[in-house]
C-alpha cells in the first residue's frame, strides 16, 4: 500500500510548483479562500475563511490523518490554490483541489491535478477517485483533462451539498 509519505515533497510541472503549504502562504491562502465562489463547491472549507482557518489548515500539514496537501505555486512561488490526496484505509486516494478565482480559466487546475496524479502513479498508486458536483462543469473538465472518467452518479451527503447530484470520477493507471 502506498502511503501519503511516499509522494515527493516537490512536484514541478511546466508552469507550477506543487510544494508543502507554509506559514508564508497564510496571507495568500486567506485572500484567495475567503471567496464564496471558491469555497461553495468544496465539501469542507469554511466560509468566511479567516486567518484562524488558514493557521488551523497549515498546522495540520504533515499530520498522519490529514490529506497530503500541496500548495499550487506560480513562478514567483506565490500560493494560487491547493491540491491534495486524501488517504483512507482500504480505499483509493481521493483527489481534492481548489484554485483562487484570479487564476481560473488559465489551465492551472488541470495542470496541478495532472502533476499530482503523475507523481502518485510514479509512487505506485494505481487508482485515484474524485467527487464533483454535477453542476460544476468547470471542475468536471479539470478532472477529465487529468484523465478521470465518471464511474457513478449519486447524491451528495455532505451538509453543504446534501442531496445535490454528484459524480464519482476515477483515474486509473491501466
Amino acid at each position: 500500500m502506498v502511503l501519503k509519505y511516499d509522494l515527493p515533497d516537490i512536484i514541478r510541472t511546466e508552469r507550477l510548483t506543487l510544494r508543502a503549504p507554509a506559514i508564508t502562504d497564510l496571507d495568500d491562502l486567506v485572500a484567495l479562500a475567503n471567496n464564496w465562489q471558491v469555497v461553495e463547491p468544496t465539501a469542507v472549507m469554511p466560509f468566511p475563511y479567516s486567518q484562524d482557518d488558514g493557521r488551523a489548515f497549515l498546522a495540520t500539514i504533515g499530520d498522519a490523518g490529514t490529506p497530503r496537501a500541496y500548495a499550487i505555486a506560480n513562478g514567483d512561488d506565490r500560493l494560487m490554490g491547493v491540491v491534495s490526496l486524501k488517504f483512507a484505509e482500504g480505499k483509493s486516494p481521493e483527489l481534492g483541489y481548489w484554485l483562487g478565482q484570479p487564476h481560473w480559466g488559465k489551465g492551472y487546475a488541470p495542470e496541478a491535478a495532472m502533476g499530482l496524479v503523475q507523481a502518485a502513479a510514479a509512487a505506485g498508486i494505481a487508482e485515484i477517485n474524485a467527487r464533483v458536483l454535477q453542476s460544476n462543469a468547470a471542475s468536471i473538465r479539470v478532472l477529465e483533462k487529468a484523465g478521470f472518467k465518471t464511474i457513478e452518479h449519486t447524491h451528495s451527503v455532505v451538509e453543504r451539498h446534501r442531496g445535490k447530484p454528484l459524480l464519482i470520477m476515477a483515474w486509473s493507471a491501466s
